[in-house]
């Protein structure tokens, strides 16, 4: 086909030409494009071939109006290795699903790990308060409050004797409660007499 009078109609404004040209050119590049590019982005790359060959040939620098399929092919072939770059470029500013998967939460914080926390810290609740007044003080704030011995002494009005026999006596009656409590799986709160 001769596409030396569609580009001289084109350049004259005559529609018939603009038509001719607009359709062939479309036609040659979605064809090229259709194997090349995601099909999403077929009409985007038609459309900016098409503005590159009209501008082209009506600035003139379309010298030989023969030539114009192979132009279009030239350009639809840049435009094709300008999609391929922006991909490669995009694949490498995106992060992996795996990179960013959250990560998961210890295993001293899972749910059954809180439930088992739980269920521990009630069962030693019931055994200290099964324990009497000032045994139960004694542990409490020897082992839960961490004071030093000197301090419990002088404010509990004991000596470092009393204490120890105390605290060891106590010691021993959580470690009989704690067995007797997993015999029997009471939930009830145990007592001592």
């Amino acid at each position: 086909m001769s596409w030396s009078g569609a580009v001289e109609q084109f350049r004259r404004g005559d529609d018939h030409g603009v038509n001719t040209l607009c359709a062939a050119v479309s036609e040659c590049a979605r064809a090229q494009l259709l194997h090349r590019v995601d099909h999403q982005v077929v009409d985007d790359y038609v459309q900016e071939v098409l503005i590159i060959v009209l501008g082209a040939v009506r600035s003139g620098e379309l010298r030989d109006p023969q030539c114009l399929m192979g132009f279009v092919r030239t350009v639809t072939r840049r435009q094709v290795a300008l999609h391929i770059r922006g991909a490669i470029v995009s694949r490498r500013r995106m992060v992996s699903v795996e990179a960013t998967a959250v990560p998961a939460a210890p295993s001293h914080r899972s749910p059954e790990a809180l439930v088992a926390l739980q269920q521990r810290i009630a069962a030693v609740d019931q055994i200290l308060y099964a324990l009497c007044p000032r045994d139960r003080e004694i542990l409490v704030r020897f082992y839960c409050d961490e004071q030093d011995s000197a301090q419990i002494c002088l404010e509990m009005c004991l000596t470092s004797t009393q204490f120890r026999l105390y605290k060891s006596r106590a010691l021993a009656k959580c470690g009989e409660l704690r067995i007797s409590a997993g015999r029997t799986q009471s939930t009830r709160p145990l007592r001592i007499a």
